[in-house]
């Protein structure tokens, strides 16, 4: 497993653990479970699989096109995820003659989509070096 696909692994399993815990808590906490949204900040030690060590390669051109490609469907499919709930919210106020969306509601697009990008480019990452024909 090269340093990459760990990076990718952590990306993955750091934002569905987040996801799963805020589920978990928000029966007891409600608004208050976004606090476990602060495990992703666990992605910024991923850097560490990414150290140089003497001479050696740690990232290439291939490491280079699953990252660009993981990164592109993460954030298309988040984005269009958020845009589609903004929109869904929307017409549900207007629905219900409120005049205003809560902030506590945005909070929780804004906290869902970036561990969703985070999950989706893992989980792409993990996908692409998982499918790829190893040399015999």
């Amino acid at each position: 497993m090269n340093a990459m696909e760990k990076v990718a692994w952590t990306e993955l399993s750091v934002s569905l653990v987040a996801l799963v815990l805020v589920a978990f808590l928000y029966p007891w906490l409600g608004d208050g479970a976004t606090g476990a949204f602060g495990l992703m900040g666990l992605l910024g030690f991923s850097v560490l699989f990414l150290r140089q060590r003497g001479k050696e390669v740690v990232v290439d051109e291939r490491d280079r096109d699953i990252e660009q490609r993981a990164t592109r469907i993460g954030v298309n499919v988040a984005w269009m995820t958020l845009f589609m709930s903004l929109a869904a919210i929307v017409m549900w106020s207007s629905f219900t003659d409120r005049d205003s969306v809560s902030l506590g509601v945005l909070n929780w697009l804004i906290w869902i989509q970036f561990a969703l990008c985070f999950a989706i480019k893992g989980f792409v990452s993990v996908k692409s070096y998982r499918d790829q024909q190893h040399a015999a």
